[in-house]
Formats: C-alpha cells, structure tokens, sequence
C-alpha cells in the first residue's frame, strides 16, 4: 500500500473561495496523494493569478483556453492523469468538494484489499461532515446487495451502481478499459454515464466507502435533476443539458433503460409541471423538459479511447 499514488483532479469555474478551502482539504490527505490536477475553465475571478501564486510541488494547472464546462474539463483531466502521469489512481471532485482528511486514505486501503474495483467514493454530507446526506450525491445501491451491508458486521462498503464527481476514485486500468468521460455533456450527467460505464461489464464494482467522508459545499441541497422545485433562475439553462444527457446515459445502459427514462423524465416530469399547483416558472420549465428530451433522441457523441 505504501507505493500506491493518487492524482486528485479539480475542475473551477468562478468559485475561488470555494476552490481555496477545496485544495486545502485536498492537501491535507494523510497518505497517497501524488498530483493535484487543477483545470481553471477559463476563471474570470482572479483564479487563474491564485493558482499561478501556488508553489507546491504536486501542483499541476491547466488553464483551458475556452470554459470547457464540468464535462470538459473532467474530460481533460483524465486524459492529462493517463498521457502525462503514471499514478495508480485518479480522484475527482468538484471545487467545492471538502474532503476529510482520511477519506483518500480510506478509500486507497478499500480498493487495495478488494478485487476488480470499477470506483469507490466517500460517503458525501452537504456543508458540513454532520451535515445531512448530499442528496444530488446520493447514489444507486445495486439490487439485492446492498442489505448485505447491513447484516455483516462492520461492514466498510456498499456496492453501488454509478456515482458523482464528488469524491470518486478510479483505478487507472479502467479508464484505459473504458475511455474517457463524455465531454460533449458539457455540464450534468457525465459523472453517472461515466460511472455506469465503469460497471457495465458486471465484473469491476463501484462502492461507497462508508468511512471515507466529503463535504459538498453546494448553495442548496437539491435532489438531482430537480427542476420541479427549484426556483434557481441561475440554473434553468443547465436542466436542458440535463435532459438532454440522461437520454444518452439511457441509451447506453439498454432499450428497458430507455424506454423508462423516457416515461419518467420526458413524460411524468412533463405532466408534473403541468399539472401540479404552485410551479415556478411552469412554461418555461416545460419546454426545456420537452426540447432537451428531444435532443437527447439525435445526441450520438462517440467515447473518445484514453490509450
């Protein structure tokens, strides 16, 4: 376990305080990290004079020449961690992702000791470690097993089927295995079409590391993709990628997988706005659910090979 490396890789837009208190936490892991890979997605915020300021040596910048979106940027984070580093591991994270200081530590010693591992991630509380659950981190048990979490005494993981950008590491033989993350997302989504990726040969397994703990310091903590109740006018744009995306994600998973995405995201989320009382924005929010579906159809972006 002692020459295992570990290269963390933060994508920033806009958010320098939060990305200050995320490299901290970050520098502050107790063993195993190696590189921190930081893409600046063309920051307006004076980041990019912050992170030229920085001097520890496991820094790396990339400043992107145009804002690349999340996707992007994790796209090209990847792809920098396989063609220009040799690190067992990569662990990605949004900027304002706050790890414990043990949670790279504790998620290194799950996947040294356990066979074919997709990913494993830290459990995620929002704002604060005794904070509730991040619920847009909550993640997808796998059926049937994940009970056996709870009758195996002090059981350290429960087997999950995808996961966020929130604290997730990825041993480097699966991303040669599987490709790259999808840029064209640009924003939402590509962390469970990756992580499903990761999985789908049934083999390689994703687990939530039940000791290994983050903080997601994001302004409300929403359920994922919920646009029924969110009054966020800041954040409308991004639900047309949202919808857009899952029908991908769909696609790719298999036609049951389609076929119900569809009925619950293009046609009850739908009907929801329509019909339900007291909908911000009703109109508006009805023609990002009915356009971003329908893009989603015609959306055939191929995996970009990471050898």
């Amino acid at each position: 376990m002692s020459s295992v490396n570990v290269t963390a890789a933060i994508v920033t837009y806009n958010r320098l305080d939060l990305l200050k208190e995320s490299l901290a936490a970050v520098l502050a892991q107790t063993a195993y990290l190696t590189h921190i890979l930081v893409i600046n997605n063309q920051s307006t915020d004076g980041t990019k004079e912050y992170l030229d300021s920085l001097t520890d040596p496991r820094l790396i910048v990339i400043h992107a020449s145009e804002n690349l979106g999340g996707a992007g940027g994790f796209n090209l984070a990847v792809k920098q961690f396989i063609t220009a580093l040799a690190d067992d591991y990569v662990w990605l994270m949004d900027d304002d992702t706050l790890p414990e200081p043990t949670a790279l530590e504790k998620m290194v010693s799950f996947a040294t000791t356990h066979a074919n591992i997709g990913f494993t991630q830290s459990q995620v509380r929002w704002r604060d470690v005794n904070g509730p659950a991040a619920y847009m981190n909550v993640v997808a048990p796998r059926a049937f097993y994940w009970q056996d979490a709870l009758i195996t005494p002090n059981n350290p993981a429960i087997e999950v089927v995808n996961s966020t950008f929130v604290s997730v590491m990825i041993p480097r033989e699966r991303v040669l295995a599987v490709g790259l993350p999808q840029k064209e997302y640009f924003i939402w989504g590509d962390d469970m079409e990756y992580t499903n990726r990761l999985v789908a040969d049934e083999i390689h397994k994703g687990y939530l590391v039940l000791n290994s703990l983050a903080v997601h310091k994001s302004k409300e903590n929403l359920l994922p993709g919920d646009i029924i109740t969110d009054t966020d006018t800041d954040r409308m744009w991004r639900y047309d990628y949202e919808y857009r995306n899952r029908i991908l994600t769909a696609r790719r998973i298999g036609k049951k997988e389609l076929i119900k995405t569809l009925l619950r995201s293009g046609v009850r989320d739908l009907l929801k706005i329509l019909l339900k009382g007291n909908v911000a924005y009703r109109g508006k929010k009805a023609g990002i659910i009915i356009r971003g579906t329908w893009r989603g159809l015609f959306f055939r972006p191929s995996i970009e090979s990471a050898k």
